[in-house]
């Protein structure tokens, strides 16, 4: 007989016993599946007044899928705090409505909803609400909407996020050197929030896909993106934007304000891909008018990658980019983008660059290529415009390779890079082709 032919030492027969062990226990997972635990949340006991128990008690259940019911009242809570979760995934039905209750979100701190060292949960919303109310929040900018700290493996699609005290929707970590990581963001609509539609602080690995950043108004800097890391020791790494939009936002569209990384920090990557921007920024928002708008620390920055892959621009009163960063920070790439209808102000360039400190710091600015860049607009500004400092802190502008089409009849050969307090005899890397169509 075949097992006759072992070899039945006891090291290979415990082998070859665990070893079928194992093999029967795949095929039993393929002919009997495990069903998942579902249950209506609904059942913990919903209160129309408050269901903010109701919400703690079901995501701390045993069961590892919730259903969230369309009632005839609205889910009103206290900020909903949900720590040290794993594996859950939460189902709201198309007509959920889940808003702050008046009065309970005094502290300004305090988020709708909070996901704290959270691993592995999806939030499925059907086209729900999440909603605050933020007439009421006359102090503050931190009352988020969803507020994710320390998570991973979160994913949240199809939900209308709207005004929050804060931002729509917040991911970093929970001190020092921590972070988010492996966030997943789909069809979700930032609306009327606060400080900013989106801020990512220190996270790994997020994807944001078909998403609307839009209207934030109230505090500064009320950007539809801001990438903002707090301290030298947070991360922004694989960073994505698909096919997402930003408008209508009452600062940049598209804010990276890396200043707190330095050139210890890990590296950077952010791309945006398909994206678009229209009609952001207004006049009474004290910072950079651009519809883009990037900055790196003044001494000593942060390296990596930033990369605009068919992006398209159009209806702005100011330019598409404006940016303080040194050439020796990350570099930024615009592949194949557009930018149409745009500095109607008739007082921005479409591209603005501009010295990183106007007194004591020393530094070159740049580190930008354009490829496949078309602009059309219809001021005499130039298209580029780079403007150094009075005391010649502009050392040098470099590292610039740009290959651009531009439409437009009021401006000539003459007009097509403006340089202000600065000599481009000390420009440096630069190869700049403009086609006037």
């Amino acid at each position: 007989m075949y097992f006759l032919k072992v070899n039945l030492c006891p090291e290979n027969l415990k082998l070859r016993v665990f070893s079928f062990i194992g093999i029967l226990f795949f095929f039993s997972l393929l002919h009997f599946p495990v069903n998942a635990q579902k249950v209506d949340a609904s059942n913990f006991g919903f209160n129309s007044e408050d269901a903010t128990e109701c919400l703690k008690r079901a995501f701390s259940s045993k069961f590892d899928t919730l259903v969230i019911r369309s009632h005839k009242a609205d889910w009103n809570i206290a900020p909903l705090i949900i720590k040290d979760l794993a594996s859950k995934t939460i189902i709201f039905e198309n007509g959920v409505i889940i808003k702050a209750l008046p009065g309970k979100f005094k502290d300004v701190n305090s988020s709708l909803i909070s996901l704290v060292n959270v691993d592995n949960l999806t939030m499925i919303g059907s086209g729900a609400i999440l909603k605050m109310n933020k007439s009421e929040y006359k102090e503050g900018e931190w009352r988020h909407a969803l507020n994710i700290r320390q998570c991973k493996n979160i994913t949240v699609k199809d939900f209308i996020i709207r005004d929050s005290g804060g931002d729509g929707i917040y991911i970093a970590g929970k001190g020092e050197g921590t972070f988010s990581e492996n966030i997943y963001l789909e069809n979700i609509k930032s609306i009327n929030n606060k400080r900013q539609g989106m801020s990512i602080i220190s996270a790994q690995n997020v994807f944001v896909k078909n998403c609307e950043f839009t209207e934030t108004n109230g505090t500064l800097p009320e950007a539809g993106l801001d990438i903002e890391p707090n301290t030298p020791k947070d991360r922004i790494v694989n960073i994505n934007f698909e096919n997402c939009s930003f408008t209508n936002n009452n600062h940049s569209g598209i804010l990276l304000s890396l200043g707190n990384l330095e050139v210890n920090s890990l590296p950077v990557s952010i791309s945006f891909k398909n994206c678009y921007l229209s009609n952001n920024h207004v006049e009474s928002n004290k910072y950079a008018a651009a519809e883009i708008n990037i900055s790196a620390n003044k001494l000593n920055p942060v390296k990596g990658e930033v990369i605009f892959d068919n992006c398209f621009v159009e209806n702005s009163n100011w330019g598409m980019l404006f940016s303080r960063k040194r050439s020796d920070a990350f570099t930024v790439t615009f592949n194949d983008c557009a930018a149409k209808n745009i500095c109607k102000d008739k007082s921005y360039s479409p591209i603005s660059f501009e010295v990183p400190d106007y007194r004591t710091i020393y530094s070159s600015l740049g580190g930008f290529i354009f490829t496949g860049l078309f602009l059309e607009y219809s001021s005499a500004s130039s298209v580029i415009t780079i403007r150094g400092s009075r005391l010649g802190t502009l050392k040098s502008f470099k590292n610039i390779y740009a290959h651009l089409a531009v439409k437009n009849d009021r401006i000539n050969e003459s007009q097509l890079i403006q340089y202000i307090n600065y000599d481009p005899k000390q420009n440096e890397d630069v190869a700049i082709k403009i086609q006037l169509k």
